[in-house]
């Protein structure tokens, strides 16, 4: 039986995340060239079909899908950072640190300007998620070579990242100029492209945080450390393979999906640790929302700072996550 410690303020903060979340993705869905009223977005949504058919296209296919996986994206990008900073207990790891983004870039990569004959659109994130997978499969078995251990995985999968980046740069600098355009726009974390399709591979995908969020008494004792989990129980060489199993399939979804944006996985789970602290009973639902928060808010001010020009919504995210980080910095040395 889960048994979570819930104060009134984490009830407080909950329902306050996910009441933004609600407005924002009313505002998201009302921006951009063709502007609407909350009154029209909010009878288009509750009533599609006394809608006009130009109004259900903007809704209901350009704008809804791309709102629904920023959430999405967001929400899994976030827990996996959680997981990652937990099982490592260190609080600068993010998911990309088991090679997945860079697995699923070189992927993608690969397939888009090696390869003379492309793939179909929606073809591109299942051979995106299956190299991010890969990789993540060979850092951890490389790190599980003597003995499982939190460093090792990390300089592991900070090796591989970086000779896969070296690859990927290889293939941007040397690759055809329009293969290496569209590319390089994924990989800055766009979800221009984004239809339903991709939504619902990302809806199957998301469930993966239900046993992550069922694990957070185990999750609560690795933080304290691999022996102090031991003596209440809970067995580090089976739990902590099975949380990076579950985090690299949620990491993995999410790039496939709209590209790299490594910032949400290191920067999300703290602004959520900052109201509801290291219970992860608590923490966990926090961080998904403020994930989806933080790709929503910045694909949709991509979407309208330069309209009808769109920024990814990588770039903006990390415009804004920047200075949280070098605030995080500057609080770990004092």
């Amino acid at each position: 039986m889960l048994r979570i410690q819930i104060r009134s303020a984490d009830i407080g903060w909950l329902t306050l995340t996910a009441a933004l979340m609600l407005l924002c993705v009313l505002w998201a869905i009302t921006s951009g060239s063709y502007g609407l009223s909350m009154q029209r977005a909010i009878t288009v949504l509750l009533f599609p079909e006394q809608s006009p058919e130009r109004l259900m296209t903007v809704v209901w296919e350009l704008r809804l899908p791309r709102v629904l996986a920023a959430v999405l994206s967001g929400a899994t990008l976030s827990v996996a950072g959680v997981v990652m900073q937990t099982i490592t207990r260190n609080p600068l790891a993010s998911p990309g640190l088991t090679g997945v983004e860079a697995g699923a870039s070189v992927t993608l990569l690969l397939l888009m300007i090696v390869l003379p004959i492309s793939l179909p659109g929606y073809l591109l994130p299942v051979a995106a998620m299956s190299g991010g997978l890969v990789v993540a499969t060979l850092v951890y078995l490389l790190a599980v070579i003597q003995g499982f251990s939190p460093v090792r995985l990390i300089l592991v999968g900070v090796g591989m990242t970086a000779f896969l980046s070296a690859i990927a740069d290889l293939l941007i600098t040397y690759g055809d100029i329009e293969r290496v355009e569209s590319a390089l726009v994924w990989l800055s974390g766009s979800l221009h492209q984004v239809v339903w399709s991709d939504v619902h591979t990302l809806a199957w995908w998301s469930l993966a945080v239900i046993p992550v969020w069922m694990s957070f008494r185990s999750l609560n004792l690795l933080r304290l450390g691999e022996h102090v989990a031991m003596t209440r129980g809970v067995n580090p060489r089976t739990m902590m393979p099975l949380l990076i199993v579950l985090a690299v399939s949620l990491t993995s979804a999410a790039v496939a999906t709209i590209g790299t944006m490594s910032f949400v996985g290191l920067v999300g789970p703290h602004i959520a640790r900052r109201f509801s602290g290291d219970r992860h009973g608590v923490l966990i639902p926090l961080a998904a929302l403020t994930g989806g928060l933080m790709v929503l808010i910045g694909d949709t001010v991509g979407r309208m700072l330069f309209a009808p020009l769109q920024l990814p919504g990588g770039l903006v995210i990390v415009m804004i996550g920047a200075p949280y980080f070098v605030f995080l910095l500057r609080k770990m040395r004092h």
